[in-house]
């Protein structure tokens, strides 16, 4: 699908609020309501836009620890692979999980409510994953931008 200038517009009024009413949203972009609407639908079918949705600050969630957790895994044990995937799927403690080219396999986004916390999360979930050989830790230390 290819983009427009207007296309663009949308997609950055809606990153930035996502409940943005369609009459201001197609205000901002110099649509109509009714045409505005009907580029988000298209966006939407073509896969552009995922979901919608409320975008949460960890801190304010009690989640005083966000870190990024660099995951190294026996690549030649698929199922063991398929199993660290679906795994990581059901730990509400990792908020993203991205395959990786390079040095590393996985990288999680990971928030916890304190150190001891996030530490014993590593130890006894990520670590104890089978097929998992390293995890290596980097806690942010402040968000500078999300988007």
């Amino acid at each position: 699908m290819p983009f427009d200038d207007t296309d663009m517009k949308i997609l950055r009024e809606l990153a930035a609020d996502g409940r943005m009413p369609w009459v201001e949203l197609a205000s901002e972009v110099g649509l109509s309501a009714s045409a505005c609407q009907r580029r988000v639908q298209a966006l939407t079918e073509a896969g552009v836009i995922e979901k919608i949705a409320a975008r949460v600050n960890p801190l304010e969630m009690g989640y005083a620890v966000e870190a990024f957790v660099s995951v190294s895994i026996d690549r030649k044990d698929h199922a063991k692979t398929k199993r660290f995937r679906k795994s990581i799927q059901g730990f509400p403690e990792v908020q993203d999980c991205h395959k990786m080219a390079g040095d590393v396999d996985y990288l999680l986004r990971v928030v916890a409510p304190d150190l001891q916390t996030f530490g014993r999360f590593v130890e006894d979930r990520i670590l104890a994953l089978p097929g998992v050989t390293d995890a290596r830790s980097s806690i942010a230390l402040q968000r500078i931008k999300t988007s």
